[in-house]
């Protein structure tokens, strides 16, 4: 027979046992709200993250996919939407060409580009990039804003500090995308970088 002094401390052992296994497994992971693939289909965006000609990979306005343009650039119209990019494990959702309209910018955008870690530093510098992101369970575009007079949406003679301050104050959570937008909507063409002054 067992003392109640030994049954304690086997409880107790395994207990802690329990307590150590818990801890130390793995999180479960978080998987991203599935992106719509309908005409005009609403989508409640993660995150949404600017990018321009200092911080692109390399710097410059290369982009990954030209549709519209050579490198990243337009002015918001349907005609001629901005640049944006995701991460290559989504593009079987968001295809190279699609073009989104986000409301509060009052622009059309289209995908020509890649969205991920691998910029000049790495995670470092970059952050975790869209294709980081995703693996939290995040969806996140990257928005093309600009920034020197070299093929941008013209953002003119910025800085890269200016153009990284834009970039923070325009970068938003839970932002509502219109996916495979038509024509129509309500187009503001005031550059999101103009000559170092952000559009909010």
């Amino acid at each position: 027979m067992h003392s109640a002094c030994k049954s304690s401390k086997v409880v107790g052992l395994l207990t802690l046992t329990a307590v150590a296994l818990i801890l130390s497994a793995p999180a479960e992971a978080k998987t991203a709200k599935t992106i719509p693939t309908g005409t005009n289909a609403s989508f409640t965006l993660d995150s949404l993250t600017f990018y321009g000609e200092f911080d692109n990979s390399p710097p410059g306005n290369d982009i990954a996919h030209p549709v519209k343009h050579s490198g990243a650039g337009g002015v918001g119209t349907f005609a001629d939407p901005i640049t944006f990019a995701v991460a290559p494990q989504v593009q079987n959702k968001v295809k190279v060409g699609e073009i989104i309209y986000i409301p509060s910018l009052q622009k059309y955008f289209i995908m020509e580009d890649d969205c991920t870690s691998s910029g000049p530093g790495g995670v470092a510098v970059q952050g975790e990039g869209c294709d980081g992101e995703l693996k939290d369970g995040v969806n996140e575009f990257d928005i093309w804003i600009g920034g020197t007079s070299k093929g941008d949406n013209p953002g003119g003679n910025a800085t890269n500090s200016q153009m990284s301050r834009c970039e923070d104050t325009l970068t938003a959570s839970n932002v509502k995308v219109i996916m495979h937008a038509t024509s129509g909507q309500k187009v503001n063409t005031t550059p999101l970088l103009n000559h170092g002054k952000c559009i909010k």
